[in-house]
């Protein structure tokens, strides 16, 4: 069977300094969680040195976003699902429900993203659902479960 996967996603905090402290903070916390995978997804600019402090421990790091592309090319500002890999990423999270909001991705680029990290070696975290804000202003006084 499977293990569950627990992932933390740092959106857009946290410095390179901060990512190392939270990362290295967390390793003793998570030394003996043998039932799940752990894994932590800071920013691109502190996943290098991040998987370095980790490596050796139970803690996977995974990229926030990938490219629908496999290859070097001109699109500038994009990180192609093998450089995640070749900086010590194990996982990459895509379909953000803030990335269909503000930046227009559909599922059809969803789908290629996670296509391009599979084929790149990488195990894709397909996020599915809608945003909680919209979820909670439809359903105010209920909780939500997720299965």
């Amino acid at each position: 069977m499977r293990k569950p996967v627990i992932a933390g996603n740092w959106k857009m905090y946290k410095t390179l300094g901060e990512a190392v402290d939270t990362a290295l903070a967390l390793k003793p916390l998570v030394a003996n969680a043998n039932h799940c995978e752990i894994v932590i997804a800071p920013v691109f600019t502190a996943l290098k040195t991040v998987a370095d402090r980790l490596e050796g421990s139970n803690i996977h790091v995974a990229g926030q976003n990938c490219s629908t592309e496999v290859e070097e090319g001109a699109h500038t500002g994009e990180i192609a699902p093998f450089m995640l890999s070749d900086v010590g990423a194990k996982y990459v999270i895509v379909g953000h429900s803030e990335r269909r909001q503000h930046y227009a991705e559909t599922d059809t680029m969803v789908r290629r993203k996670v296509q391009a990290a599979i084929s790149s070696g990488l195990t894709a975290i397909m996020c599915v659902g809608k945003a909680w804000d919209s979820a909670i202003e439809e359903s105010p006084n209920k909780s939500l479960t997720v299965n």
